[in-house]
């Protein structure tokens, strides 16, 4: 459900009460205390993603954008371990679902509904042509997604998974969880488009797709190169597992992400959300949401006996222990990656992770 009909007028009245509003941010390795490792600097991963760039991002300050993003730090600590080949699928992915989301995120589809719903069928049908044509690397993608560089540009590296990818209950699971995070990041649009403000219960559900965190994982898991079980994505706890490590990427992304979104004056974030229906100030918004952040932590902690158990019963003892390492560095180095790229955080390396504070909706905290 949605609450109130014409809500444009409270929105703006929101987003007074929170921009320029400075808040501490939480010390989140302490709250998800997650090992975290880091490939090292690769050229030829830099290389090949700043290629893809420039075939597929021709405006400048979309380009500018998505180096800042920097995909290759990203792939580095989620996926620190696997081959550098994969590692620069994870990358060229990451860059691809920045410059995707990005479009909705700076205005490209504001009030253009129709070319919404076009761009996201579109993008979601080159994947699928992608993961399951008998040839996907001959696919041509202007013939699929004519007018859209934002989409086309996935059948570059969805292509590569298709060809690849080493189980099919992986790639099932990978389309389907793509599918949704696209059809989610759509439906905020037009939610912010119609100028209404979401109940908690509705936006958890619909950020837990829009955060794209499972199709990360899902990437991840692919260059991890693991044969899964036909059975293994269907089962009830290792979809729990995956569900709250998507809960502990979107919820530390909500928390590091807060000033960037406000400045772009956007509310769907869960920061301005619980000021509004629980009438607290931003900071303390913060700090419950880095209390459901470790939450989610000491639940999928919880959770770890119960999967390997599940591996020895199913003998799969070696795939549920991959897929436990795979959800630990997804979220563990996605956290690392917040941190150190200038979108969302002042902080740099030997400063103390207890003193970050953010103005929100102030501009880039550093240039």
């Amino acid at each position: 459900m949605v609450v109130k009909s014409n809500q444009q007028p409270e929105a703006e009245l929101l987003l007074e009460k929170v921009l320029g509003q400075e808040v501490k941010i939480p010390n989140l390795f302490a709250l998800c205390p997650f090992e975290v490792k880091v490939a090292p600097r690769s050229e030829k991963l830099e290389k090949e993603v700043e290629l893809w760039r420039s075939r597929w991002i021709t405006d400048p300050t979309d380009l500018k954008r998505n180096r800042v993003v920097d995909p290759c730090l990203f792939a580095r600590a989620a996926a620190p371990d696997v081959e550098l080949d994969d590692m620069i699928t994870v990358a060229k992915w990451v860059a691809w679902i920045y410059y995707w989301d990005d479009a909705y995120d700076y205005g490209d589809f504001d009030g253009r509904t129709r070319d919404n719903v076009i761009h996201r069928k579109q993008t979601i049908e080159l994947f699928y042509q992608s993961l399951y044509n008998k040839s996907p690397s001959s696919i041509d993608p202007a013939t699929i997604a004519p007018g859209y560089l934002t989409a086309q540009s996935v059948h570059e590296w969805g292509a590569v998974v298709g060809e690849n990818c080493v189980s099919d209950s992986l790639k099932d699971w990978t389309f389907k969880v793509f599918a949704e995070s696209c059809t989610a990041i759509a439906r905020i649009q037009h939610i912010f488009d119609s100028g209404k403000i979401l109940d908690l219960e509705t936006f958890w559900a619909i950020r837990h797709d829009s955060s794209a965190s499972l199709p990360t994982l899902a990437l991840v898991l692919y260059a991890d190169k693991v044969a899964f079980p036909d059975w293994f994505f269907d089962h009830k706890l290792v979809r729990k597992a995956a569900e709250l490590s998507c809960n502990i990427i979107w919820l530390a992304n909500d928390i590091m992400s807060a000033r960037n979104e406000l400045q772009c004056k956007h509310i769907d974030n869960l920061i301005p959300l619980l000021v509004y229906h629980k009438g607290i100030t931003p900071q303390e918004a913060v700090d419950e949401s880095a209390r459901m952040f470790h939450q989610m932590y000491l639940d999928f902690q919880d959770l770890l006996p119960q999967l390997l158990q599940l591996g020895e019963d199913r003998g799969a003892v070696d795939e549920m222990q991959s897929y436990i390492k795979d959800c630990k560095t997804t979220c563990s180095g996605i956290l690392h990656w917040h941190y150190h790229i200038k979108r969302y955080l002042p902080w740099q390396p030997g400063m103390d992770l207890d003193s970050v504070y953010v103005r929100l909706g102030d501009e880039d905290v550093r240039k």
